[in-house]
């Protein structure tokens, strides 16, 4: 994300899943439409989620109340994906038309939000090559740069980055705690959802 965009009156929560502690880190602007900033994946405890949160963004604070209904929605989203549970889970996929007005795209380029816009469209229980990311953003030859954009990507899960994988089917980075290994869990927690299918 630039460093030129100022951004005020961030918030943020923290919530428990299956997997670990998740984040959500939003932006309220008034008269505007309020936009999420930053989802973050499980990772072990919220020590270390908050450690990164406030490195990243030093002025966000808690948010206290009742969440607003969308960051709700996008919470539950994050607790059932993480469940791991089919009756929760099947065909689970955000809401894109909803999702995509609340997302904070200035700290985007015009590159960058195509390929995370198709990214968005990959199913859970199947991946995608980078170079085939590339071929269906019209950008043959790009699978460089479209991994580098999804190393940028603020919003995993919600938009399933670790579903891009090499040509070879190597696992490559991950934007969320853990890397390469969170990734291949995640992949390992979508698997289950298509069998007998």
């Amino acid at each position: 994300m630039s460093n030129n965009i100022r951004l005020e009156n961030c918030y943020y929560t923290i919530f428990s899943t299956p997997a670990g502690t998740c984040g959500l880190l939003w932006q309220e602007n008034g008269q505007a439409s309020p936009q999420l900033l930053r989802v973050y994946p499980a990772c072990p405890n919220s020590a270390i989620l908050l450690k990164t949160l406030r490195k990243e963004y030093p002025n966000a604070a808690p948010y206290i109340g009742d969440l607003p209904p969308w960051i709700h929605r996008a919470q539950n989203f994050l607790q059932a994906y993480y469940s791991g549970d089919a009756s929760k889970s099947v065909n689970a996929q955000p809401d894109w038309p909803w999702l995509k007005r609340f997302l904070f795209w200035q700290g985007q380029t015009a590159f960058s939000r195509h390929v995370l816009e198709a990214t968005i469209k990959i199913k859970r229980g199947t991946t995608i090559s980078y170079g085939a990311l590339a071929g269906k953003i019209k950008r043959p030859g790009a699978a460089r740069a479209v991994g580098g954009a999804l190393a940028r990507n603020p919003w995993p899960v919600l938009i399933p980055c670790h579903r891009v994988i090499g040509s070879n089917g190597a696992l490559t980075g991950f934007s969320g705690y853990g890397k390469i290994a969170a990734k291949k869990q995640m992949l390992a927690l979508e698997r289950p959802i298509h069998r007998g299918g």
